[in-house]
């Protein structure tokens, strides 16, 4: 009776743990002429946890792999066109008392942001509005699509071994990109 009320309490934390597991949602791609604009959330990332991580003054970083891809209707893989690497890193400075965001694409700073908000801070770590991903070449692709994960330091093993957390890819919508004319 004690080894089923074991199995039963190992599977009801585990669903407890894959209820709360981080994960991108929605993923939504957006065309403006010829670039690939991103829009995304990554819920459940942000737990207490990485926020005392971020308020000790260790840098916190989460890593977003991104991917695009053209559906290939006549195959069983899709072909991939590009894979990008956006990066959000944050430092608290216990000196001025401000956190410090910097994005980077493709090992490319993007920005440095400054702030004494934690709020401002959390919202642009885990999510984008309008985040440049890809320029497609302008002379007209269809069926395309992005994928993406994020990949983030969850806490330690042992209390001394870093564990990497990693969300399942996510898919956006399908979009095409209009031929321009010459």
């Amino acid at each position: 009776m004690g080894v089923v009320l074991a199995v039963f309490a190992s599977a009801a934390s585990l669903a407890a743990a894959e209820a709360v597991r981080p994960r991108l949602s929605p993923l939504v791609a957006e065309v403006r002429g010829t670039d690939v604009l991103l829009k995304f959330r990554l819920d459940g990332a942000l737990n207490p946890e990485l926020a005392t991580r971020i308020q000790a003054g260790l840098e916190t970083v989460i890593r977003y792999e991104i991917r695009l891809y053209r559906h290939n209707a006549h195959w069983f893989w899709d072909y991939r066109l590009g894979t990008r690497q956006y990066r959000a890193a944050v430092t608290y400075d216990p000196v001025t008392h401000e956190y410090v965001l910097v994005e980077t694409m493709d090992e490319k700073r993007l920005s440095r942001f400054t702030t004494r908000d934690f709020a401002d801070v959390a919202r642009r770590l885990v999510s984008q509005e309008s985040l440049f991903a890809f320029r497609v070449r302008s002379d007209g692709l269809t069926n395309l699509y992005v994928t993406m994960r994020a990949t983030f330091d969850s806490g330690y093993l042992f209390t001394i071994i870093p564990v990497d957390s990693r969300t399942e890819w996510a898919e956006s919508n399908r979009f095409e990109v209009k031929a321009v004319a010459p």
